[in-house]
C-alpha cells in the first residue's frame, strides 16, 4: 500500500498546488516536540499515488508558511493535507466511482492515531472532552470505500478526522450530504467524481482535547465536487452546528467563496478561464432520485 508523507519538491513538480496557507498566529497552542523549522521539508510521496487527482489538481494553500505547517499523506483511498497547528486536515481529496462505492467492506470504528502524521496526530481520546464534546468527523467518509476493507479501515486514521457537532450535524445533515454525493455517483449518472472536503476555521477559538496539544474545532465545513467526465464542479458550505433536516442544495455556494474562506485555491490543474467559470457560479446539484439516495445510506 502506498503510504508516505510529503512536503517537498516532488509534490511541487507533480502539482504546483501545494503552496502556503498560514493560519492566524493567535491559534498557536503548545507545539509538540520535533516541530520542523520554517521551510523544513519531509520525504516525497509516490507520484503514482497523487496522479489519481491530476485532472483537477491538488488544492493550493495561499500564504508563506505551509511547508512548516502541513504534512501531506497519500493513501490508496485518499490524500490528506494535515495541519500540525490545528491538528485538522486542511483538505482531504478522494476519487469516487461506482466500483469504489460498492462492496462488502464493513465499518469497524477502529479509530487510531496516524503514524504518518509524525507525532502530530490526535488520538481517539483527544476527542473525549466532556466540556466540549465533538464527534470524530470523517472528511473522507468510511462508506466511500466499500470496495475494500483495508481502505475502509484507513479512513479511521485520526488525520482524516475533524471535530464536528454530533447530533444534528455529523450524524445528520453532514451525513445526508455525504449520502447525496454517493447517490450522484451510484445512480445519478456521475460515475467519476473527485471530492475535496475540509474545514473552514473562520473565527473559531474553540480548542478541544484533554492533553497539552489541542485540536481546533472549525466554524464550518466545505465540499467541492468535480465531475471528471463532464467537467462540472459545485461547492457546498455547512456551518458546524445542528440543523433540522434540509435539502443539500440549500448549502450550495460558489467555489470562489470557499476559496476566500479557506485560503485555498481549488481546481488548480484547470486552465484559469475554466476555473473562473466553474468557481464563480453557484450552479445546481446533480440530479438523482430519492429512491437512489435511500439505497446508499451507510
Amino acid at each position: 500500500m502506498l503510504r508516505s508523507s510529503l512536503l517537498g519538491a516532488a509534490l511541487l513538480a507533480l502539482a504546483p498546488a501545494f503552496a502556503a496557507l498560514a493560519p492566524d498566529a493567535s491559534w498557536a497552542q503548545a507545539t509538540p516536540p520535533g516541530t520542523p523549522q520554517k521551510g523544513a521539508r519531509a520525504d516525497p510521496a509516490p507520484a503514482a499515488c497523487l496522479a489519481r487527482f491530476a485532472q483537477v489538481g491538488l488544492p493550493r494553500h495561499r500564504g508563506d508558511d505551509a511547508l512548516a505547517r502541513q504534512i501531506l499523506i497519500c493513501r490508496d483511498g485518499y490524500a490528506v493535507s494535515f495541519n500540525k497547528e490545528t491538528r485538522n486536515p486542511d483538505w482531504v481529496i478522494e476519487r469516487l466511482s461506482p466500483a469504489a462505492l460498492t462492496g462488502p467492506a464493513k465499518r469497524k470504528d477502529n479509530f487510531r492515531a496516524d503514524p504518518d502524521a509524525k507525532g502530530f496526530s490526535p488520538t481517539p481520546q483527544d476527542y473525549t472532552d466532556p466540556a466540549n464534546p465533538r464527534d470524530r468527523g470523517h472528511q473522507a467518509p468510511a462508506a466511500d470505500f466499500k470496495s475494500s476493507q483495508p481502505l475502509t479501515d484507513d479512513s479511521f486514521y485520526m488525520s482524516n478526522m475533524s471535530p464536528q457537532v454530533g447530533a444534528g450535524f455529523n450524524r445528520a445533515q453532514w451525513r445526508f450530504l455525504e449520502e447525496d454525493v454517493r447517490a450522484a455517483v451510484l445512480c445519478g449518472g456521475h460515475q467519476d467524481v473527485i471530492v475535496i472536503t475540509g474545514p473552514i476555521y473562520g473565527s473559531s477559538a474553540l480548542w478541544i482535547g484533554k492533553g497539552p496539544y489541542k485540536i481546533l474545532s472549525p466554524a464550518a465545513y466545505f465540499k467541492v465536487l468535480y465531475d471528471v467526465q463532464r467537467g462540472r464542479a459545485i461547492g457546498f458550505r455547512l456551518d458546524n452546528k445542528a440543523y433540522r433536516k434540509t435539502p443539500s442544495d440549500k448549502f450550495i455556494v460558489p467555489i470562489s467563496q470557499l476559496e476566500v474562506e479557506t485560503g485555498l485555491d481549488f481546481l488548480t490543474a484547470l486552465p484559469r478561464r475554466d476555473q473562473n467559470i466553474l468557481e464563480s457560479s453557484k450552479g445546481s446539484f446533480w440530479g438523482h432520485g430519492q429512491g437512489c439516495a435511500n439505497e446508499v445510506r451507510d
